[in-house]
């Protein structure tokens, strides 16, 4: 819910802001442009630049509304098209926007009154409006990402002498800071979530991190809270790790995974 919620919000905004450039306005929202100076700014083509602008946004809006999707279904190599999509549209992008002197005018003094030519962009200009751009994009990509490390079920597996969860916040536990590991027929809506320290709630649902409860204290979550069983691994030094899965058969199956060790 969270990661819809965090993607939706920022789609709104850059649709809005892509109504504004389409209409030709709102180029001071185009990084590497709006600090230029007046005269400099003359020299641009900006309706031209902002129409330019306003399709990229529209373009990387609908981009990234897949994000959210894409990880609920945990479909990792769909995750990498999009990335790769993305980057191909920035880059695509940089190279229209820097051949053809689509968005360079300049005033000829043999010219009739409001007309102009196209000059070549200076390259320090071009650089200004190419960050503004990757600048863009990568509030996309870092959306995008912690949207899907959040989402998706940790990767849980046992190594010589330690068990490894894989997802974000994720860490090594040895086994022998390990006292316990038990498995409790219930969700962690019912053990009890706490509130959030420090990681990721999808609006109550995949939630990843430090969180801290009445009942257990500090603890580390990476459960889907409404799913049960949940394992429940107590270490010597360090909080209890929560752990559970979409599936109740991926939890059980990785309980007496990591359980059989300490048999």
């Amino acid at each position: 819910m969270l990661g819809w919620i965090i993607t939706g919000v920022i789609a709104v905004l850059f649709i809005i802001m892509a109504i504004f450039l389409l209409n030709g306005k709102g180029a001071f929202l185009i990084a590497g442009y709006n600090t230029m100076s007046d005269d400099k700014k003359a020299a641009y083509n900006e309706k031209a630049l902002c129409k330019a602008v306003g399709w990229l946004m529209l373009v990387l809006t609908v981009l990234m509304m897949f994000f959210p999707v894409i990880a609920h279904f945990e479909i990792v190599w769909l995750f990498w098209v999009e990335f790769a999509l993305i980057m191909a549209v920035t880059f695509g992008f940089a190279i229209y926007a820097n051949t053809g002197n689509r968005f360079r005018k300049e005033i000829d003094p043999d010219l009739s009154p409001g007309e102009t030519k196209s000059l070549p962009i200076s390259k320090g200009k071009k650089l200004a409006i190419i960050i503004g751009i990757v600048l863009t994009v990568q509030i996309c990509i870092g959306v995008g990402v912690m949207i899907y490390q959040g989402e998706r079920d940790p990767v849980v597996s046992v190594r010589l002498d330690s068990i490894r969860i894989s997802a974000m916040y994720g860490l090594d536990i040895n086994y022998a800071n390990i006292s316990e590991i038990i498995l409790i027929d219930k969700s962690m809506k019912d053990i009890g979530i706490g509130s959030r320290i420090n990681g990721y709630s999808s609006g109550g649902q995949a939630l990843k991190g430090h969180f801290s409860s009445a009942a257990h204290g500090q603890q580390l979550l990476f459960v889907y809270s409404g799913s049960s069983p949940t394992i429940r691994i107590t270490r010597v030094l360090g909080e209890d790790i929560f752990i559970s899965f979409r599936s109740s058969d991926t939890t059980k199956a990785i309980y007496s995974d990591i359980s059989a060790p300490l048999s």
